[in-house]
C-alpha cells in the first residue's frame, strides 16, 4: 500500500510515491514547472498530470493507494481544502482537495508548504523527538511552519507563520503585501538578487560582478555563494548582513515561542556556512532567553522536506479516519 504526495510550489511541482513507512519508491521524485500565471485550471491540470505521471511510471493501482497528501503556498483553508489566494497560480478560493478527490477518488489532506516542512522535521527530521519546533524557509521569500506540542499550529485563520512579513523597518522597502519593511525584502533569494542588481548599477566593484560578466540575469544567490567561496569580500559582507537580519528575526521567534529547535531550509540556507556565525551571534546577543548552538540547525531534507511533510500529513489523516 502507498501514499501519493505532491508539493505544488511557485516555481516547480514535485510528486512522489511513498511506502507506508515513509520511503520514497525508487528514491524517485518527479519535478516539472508549475505553469505559474497560466490560469487556475492550467496550474491544476499540470499538478494533476504530475500525479498521473507517478501512477503511470510505477504502474500502481489506485486500489493500492491509501490517500494523497498535498502541500501548497497559502493562505489556505485546511479544513475545507481550499486555496484562498495563491497569486502565482491564479488560484482564488480554489477547491484543490475537492478537485483531487474527484479525479482520483481517494482521501486528500492539504496544508501549507511551510507547515509541512515543520511537520517533516518534527516527525522524522533533525527535530525528531522534540515537541516544539519551528521550520523556517529562506528561499524566494521567507516563511515559517510552527509545531507546538507535536501538532501544527495554524492560528485562527490558518495563517500562522508569515515570518517573512514581520516588519523590521518602520519605513522600509515597499512590499507587494502592502506593508513596508518586511523581513523577506532583506534576506530572501529575491532580496539577494535585488541587492546585487542595484549595486551592479551603482558600479560597485567585486568578484561577483566580474563573474556575472555584465549579465544581470546571472546575479543571484548561487553566484553570490560561489563568489563568497572564492573569498570575495563584498559577497562575504553581504552574507554577514543577511545573517544579522535573520538573527534579528530569530530573536523574535525565540522570545515569543521558546522552541526546542529551529530548522532552517530553503535555497538560501544551503549557503549557511557564510552567514551562520553572524546569525548565531546576533541571536544570542539579543534574545532574552538562553539559546544554545544546537537549537539552530539546517534541514538535510532540502528540496524534499514538503514531500516528506505531505506523507506524514496524509498518513496521519488516514489513520485517524478523518
Amino acid at each position: 500500500m502507498y501514499y501519493l504526495v505532491i508539493d505544488i510550489g511557485g516555481t516547480k511541482t514535485s510528486t512522489a510515491l511513498m511506502t507506508q513507512d515513509g520511503v520514497i519508491v525508487d528514491d524517485y521524485v518527479y519535478t516539472r514547472d508549475s505553469k505559474t500565471y497560466c490560469g487556475e485550471d492550467a496550474v491544476y491540470e499540470n499538478s494533476r498530470d504530475a500525479i498521473v505521471h507517478i501512477i503511470d511510471r510505477f504502474n500502481v493501482s489506485m486500489d493500492d493507494v491509501l490517500g494523497i497528501g498535498a502541500g501548497c503556498p497559502g493562505p489556505l483553508d485546511t479544513k475545507r481544502g481550499v486555496i484562498i489566494h495563491a497569486p502565482l497560480m491564479r488560484w482564488k478560493n480554489f477547491p484543490l482537495t475537492e478537485r483531487l478527490k474527484k479525479d482520483f477518488n481517494k482521501p486528500v489532506a492539504l496544508d501549507n508548504d511551510c507547515n509541512l516542512g515543520a511537520l517533516a522535521e518534527q516527525r522524522s527530521g533533525l527535530a525528531k523527538g522534540f515537541k516544539d519546533v519551528i521550520y523556517i524557509t529562506v528561499s524566494t521569500g521567507v516563511g515559517a511552519g510552527i509545531v507546538i506540542n507535536g501538532e501544527i499550529y495554524h492560528g485562527k485563520s490558518d495563517s500562522a507563520g508569515e515570518l517573512g512579513h514581520i516588519s523590521i523597518e518602520e519605513n522600509g522597502k515597499q512590499c507587494p503585501c502592502g506593508n513596508r519593511g518586511c523581513l523577506e525584502l532583506y534576506c530572501s533569494g529575491t532580496a539577494i538578487k535585488q541587492i546585487l542588481t542595484e549595486d551592479a548599477k551603482k558600479g560597485v566593484k567585486a568578484l561577483v560582478f566580474d563573474m556575472a560578466g555584465g549579465d544581470e540575469n546571472k546575479l543571484d544567490g548561487k553566484l553570490l555563494a560561489e563568489a563568497a567561496s572564492r573569498g570575495d569580500s563584498y559577497s562575504i559582507k553581504l552574507y554577514n548582513r543577511i545573517g544579522r537580519t535573520l538573527g534579528f528575526a530569530l530573536t523574535n521567534v525565540f522570545n515569543m515561542f521558546d522552541p526546542d529547535m529551529v530548522v532552517i531550509g530553503g535555497g538560501v540556507s544551503k549557503s549557511h556556512r557564510f552567514f551562520h556565525d553572524e546569525l548565531l551571534h546576533t541571536l544570542k546577543s539579543r534574545s532574552i532567553i538562553h539559546v544554545s548552538d544546537e537549537q539552530i540547525v539546517y534541514s538535510e531534507m532540502c528540496d524534499r522536506v514538503v514531500i516528506y511533510g505531505a506523507y506524514h500529513l496524509i498518513k496521519e489523516f488516514v489513520e485517524k479516519g478523518d
